[in-house]
């Protein structure tokens, strides 16, 4: 090939970067997603590095959607030979994937790499020094023309793309076009060519007669002056890599019709955010599994991401459907126009990076003198972390003397939580998280006048991304919301000052339980009845939902209030996800926030509602020209005041492009109204008190979850198990004959009536180990066995037959004739490989007391049912563990009588035979059986490193080493003050404790 002009040449180096960039995200979702297979990327990235969690699955969902289209295409029946020829590979590994993914399928099939000839040189040096990838390939040959590497699979070719006679000449030599079907793959890779050479190449490959196209790039649905195209336009164009198609072809539409116009007759295409939600592209079982190998919660974000991005497949006969399908319509209901006069709008910029804030809570900071009323924005995500300060608004320069009260704790910082205005009773904050899977439980209710928050009533549960409204006389309703990475919380709630939190009952039946949906009420007349529309939300897989409902709460002042759910056909624009909602003179505002398949229009990001009548009617507040600065409505927050309504902070992070921040604020009203003095960023107040170390305020019972029920599907499914780290049941596995044969008289024919053994013979159902009101008795099995059938409060708990002092317990080892009735499935074979003990476990109607494990266990249910309740690590101090001891005296299946077991979290496990549950490490746990006598097997597993306890672990109840050497410590520690006066003693021993606390609070 001919020298390119110098000017070409670093041309091609700028979009060479852009492909070493987009290798390391993929190395990255490699790592994480796909880390049972194949790792091929690792060849070509030497310095992985872990990418954010919206950044991987961006990723993750490329490489899906291309997966899709090709596994398909692998799959055709065709006589013909195939060939998948990516245009602009870079180092994509995608031969590599679909021999090893689908092998059968890639029998004759020939994969055709092409970019420039420099990187290819670079890949094929790659591949020649690399075996994990050569040895795929059969007759390999090495040639220094434009295919710089031929095999029998796969071909290298050095071509620029633009040279359209040349790339003829060199498929002729590869491809009979007559014999061939041929896929063409263009991911983010023709867009850097100048538009015109790639409608060339487009309308190029439409001349091969069984051809198909999947082209993968950037769109910009609603513009350039959308602040993530913006700010995507901005990142290409730095990197001096431009994006030559999108100002001609911005919409998945406009790429159709371009395909067609270039003589591809039959088109199909999708955004990502669309084909994310469809599901004949992912079941809902993919899309929760994503949840286990990484936490997510950036949906505004992901959304933005898969609004700008498409995938389309076109074909050259009427064979493309099915590979993605066809572009579908949305329903949404149509908006009345705004009429352009009766809404202005005004916005006030602020000094970067003042105001910087998104995910916050809006309060109203009150005045004597209402001329100094201010709005603030509470908590939140800043630029580098979350917030525990505030930012105020005002519409005057005032004073900025600090004349809050001192002393007072302040909440600590969070986000996606919510602040609800009670008048002059307050305002209440509940919930919000740190990271996703550490939703918060403490409620404050804020005092407007003194400036001071009050620690009230925590949550039952912890619980964000949920939604709050005023109700009735100084209540507050909040929805359903997350309570970590994996679970939503399952009932609405009511508080009140009066009565502390309720659960709301459900009358009928529920809705799909959903997340940051729409949500508000319609006045009603009636005491004692509050009504009105929940919409829209995400639900547990990562879905909005396109659903209306009514709902009405009746009895809402009693202990059991009711609330009732009927589905609603009407606007499905109200079908949103983080959007903000606020009455405003007499009308509902819908603000920003994501809708199902697309982007919200730039003309709906604020529409009004009239809730007056039986039908809603909504109606466009701005037009798309009413604003001099685009707004982005992500992360924002909307307080209504007097008669305008202010719109503050404000934030995405557009994927690897870069941060856009709303820097300023927004105020609305009617254009009727004249605006004296817009509201502004004023200052940002920090709090003076942390409250890390505050003890929640006790609730009157602890709300017990149920633990969830899965099909495991395979040994990498448990695995994502495992890395979630939370109880779970598996229901539907095979774990041998025993199911069916251990009852009592197999029992002991097959281990021998006159086998002794060593049982618990509890004075009462509930076994103590603190106290030790039960006393281990040597007896014949066959004697056990007669006396639990006539219900005598006995347990056995096998050991080993050989040394049961010094070698843990083995079903296998210790009771061989009927051990082969019982295996673990080949999906728990990690279990397996890590084995520390299997015991076997008989009992009468008796409780265990509460403990903890330090292996982790699966609890395999024989016969009999059985209750189990767990609580999380950290509950311990509820519980009274002595130091060093891991049991409990406490007997929690008798309520929980002490204030500070209320705060406690407890699970609920019922077992049935064949259940498997599993236990992780540290969990707290007790049984009681529900129904007769109780057969089951623990296995222990190790999930720690060996050596992790000091001394033999027998029953693999003995604590973490660094745990023992850690209490040594604090005893050496303490009596090294024992000559020290008493005064100054609790002065440095509580300046330690602090510092501990201090060091150890990432851990906390």
């Amino acid at each position: 090939m001919a020298s390119l002009p110098t000017s070409r040449r670093t041309q091609q180096e700028f979009i060479i970067e852009t492909n070493n960039s987009s290798i390391v995200s993929k190395r990255s979702v490699e790592r994480l997603y796909f880390s049972s297979q194949p790792q091929f990327y690792r060849h070509f990235v030497k310095k992985p590095k872990r990418r954010s969690p919206l950044i991987n699955r961006g990723y993750w969902l490329r490489i899906k959607a291309i997966d899709s289209v090709v596994s398909k295409f692998l799959a055709q029946n065709c006589t013909k030979r195939k060939f998948v020829i990516n245009l602009g590979c870079g180092y994509d590994t995608l031969p590599w994937v679909c021999l090893s993914r689908y092998q059968t399928k890639c029998d004759g099939v020939c994969f055709v790499d092409i970019d420039h000839r420099d990187l290819i040189i670079r890949k094929r040096k790659i591949i020649q020094e690399t075996p994990d990838l050569n040895s795929m390939l059969n007759n390999i040959e090495v040639t220094e023309g434009h295919i710089l590497l031929r095999s029998d699979q796969y071909l290298l070719v050095g071509c620029d793309l633009r040279c359209l006679y040349q790339l003829s000449e060199i498929l002729s030599d590869i491809v009979n076009a007559q014999d061939a079907l041929i896929l063409f793959i263009a991911e983010v890779s023709i867009t850097y060519m100048d538009v015109k050479n790639a409608d060339n190449l487009i309308e190029w490959a439409s001349k091969f007669p069984y051809a198909k196209f999947c082209l993968l790039e950037q769109i910009l649905p609603e513009g350039i002056e959308h602040p993530f195209g913006r700010t995507m336009i901005a990142h290409f164009e730095k990197l001096n890599s431009p994006l030559g198609a999108v100002q001609k072809y911005p919409t998945t539409i406009s790429q159709i019709r371009r395909f067609r116009d270039l003589g591809w007759p039959d088109v199909s295409a999708k955004n990502l955010w669309e084909l994310w939600s469809s599901n004949d592209f992912l079941t809902a079982e993919e899309r929760i599994a994503l949840n286990a190998v990484e936490a997510f919660d950036e949906w505004e974000e992901f959304c933005l991401y898969g609004n700008h991005y498409f995938i389309l497949v076109a074909s050259t006969l009427d064979s493309g459907r099915g590979m993605t399908t066809t572009l579908s319509t949305i329903p949404i209901a149509e908006i009345n126009p705004c009429s352009n006069s009766r809404w202005k709008a005004k916005f006030t910029a602020c000094q970067k990076p003042q105001g910087r804030r998104r995910f916050a809570a809006p309060l109203l900071i009150k005045s004597h003198d209402k001329a100094k009323d201010k709005i603030a924005l509470f908590s939140g995500a800043g630029m580098m972390s979350r917030l525990n300060s505030r930012d105020e608004y005002s519409t005057s320069d005032q004073d900025l003397v600090d004349d809050r009260a001192h002393g007072f704790a302040t909440p600590r910082s969070r986000m996606c939580h919510t602040i609800t205005e009670l008048g002059d009773a307050g305002a209440l904050l509940v919930g919000g998280r740190t990271s996703p899977d550490s939703g918060l439980r403490d409620c404050w209710l804020y005092h407007k006048y003194l400036d001071i928050w009050e620690r009230v009533d925590d949550l039952p549960w912890p619980l964000y991304r949920h939604q709050a409204l005023s109700v009735g006389a100084n209540s507050v309703l909040i929805s359903i919301g997350r309570i970590n990475s994996t679970t939503l919380s399952d009932h609405f709630l009511l508080w009140s000052r009066r009565t502390s939190w309720r659960k709301c009952n459900y009358a009928d039946f529920s809705p799909s339980p959903v997340y940051s949906p729409v949500i508000f009420c319609i006045p009603e007349t009636k005491q004692n009845i509050v009504h009105g529309i929940l919409a829209g939300g995400i639900n547990t897989e990562g879905v909005l939902l396109n659903k209306v409902w009514r709902w009405k709460i009746t009895g809402m002042f009693t202990e059991n209030p009711i609330i009732e759910f009927q589905e609603f056909s009407m606007n499905l624009n109200l079908c949103r996800f983080g959007a903000s909602v606020v009455t405003h003179l007499g009308k509902v505002y819908l603000i920003g926030g994501i809708v199902k398949d697309q982007l919200v229009a730039t003309k709906d990001e604020i529409i009004s509602l009239d809730v007056s009548g039986e039908e809603f009617r909504s109606t466009q507040v701005l037009s798309s020209s009413a604003l001099s600065t685009r707004y982005l409505f992500i992360g924002s927050n909307v307080v209504s005041i007097g008669k305008e309504l202010v719109v503050m902070g404000g934030s995405a992070v557009c994927f690897s492009f870069g941060t856009f921040w709303n820097d300023g604020c927004l105020t609305l009203l009617p254009k009727s109204s004249i605006m004296s003095n817009e509201w502004k960023f004023l200052r940002t107040v920090e709090a003076r008190t942390s409250i890390l170390d505050t003890e929640p305020i006790n609730l009157k019972k602890p709300y017990i979850r149920t633990i969830p029920r899965i099909r495991l599907l395979s040994e990498s499914h448990f695995s994502e198990v495992l890395d979630a780290g939370k109880p779970m049941i598996f229901e539907g596995l095979t774990i041998g004959p025993c199911i069916s044969k251990w009852n009592m008289e197999h029992l002991k024919q097959t281990i021998g009536e006159d086998k002794e053994v060593v049982v618990h013979e509890a004075s009462t159902k509930y076994m103590d180990f603190t106290t030790k009101n039960f006393k281990y008795s040597r007896m014949k099995f066959g004697e056990f066995v007669r006396q639990i059938e006539d219900g005598a409060k006995l347990y056995l708990r096998s050991l080993s037959s050989e040394d049961p002092s010094s070698i843990p317990a083995d079903i296998s080892r210790d009771f061989p004739s009927f051990c082969s009735d019982f295996s673990l499935p080949p999906e728990l074979s990690f279990v397996t490989k890590n084995f520390h003990s299997s015991p076997l476990r008989i009992s009468g109607p008796v409780i265990m007391w509460l403990h903890y494990d330090t292996p982790a266990n699966v609890l395999c249910q024989i016969k009999g049912n059985k209750k189990i309740l767990l609580f999380q690590p950290s509950d311990f101090k509820y519980f009274d563990f002595q130091p060093g001891k891991s049991s409990s005296p406490v007997n929690v299946f008798q309520g929980f009588g002490d204030s500070k077991q209320t705060r406690s979290q407890p699970y609920e496990a019922s077992l049935k035979p064949g259940d498997i549950l599993y236990i992780p490490p540290l969990w707290l746990h007790t049984a009681s059986p529900e129904s007769g006598t109780s057969v089951a097997v623990n296995v222990f597993f190790n999930l720690f490193s060996n050596g992790h306890a000091a001394g033999k672990d027998v029953y693999g109840n003995r604590d973490l080493l660094a745990y023992e050497k850690g209490r040594q410590s604090i005893a050496k520690i303490v009596a090294s003050f024992d000559s020290v006066p008493p005064e100054a003693r609790d002065f440095y021993l509580q300046r330690l404790i602090a510092e501990f606390k201090e060091n150890s609070k990432c851990a906390l």
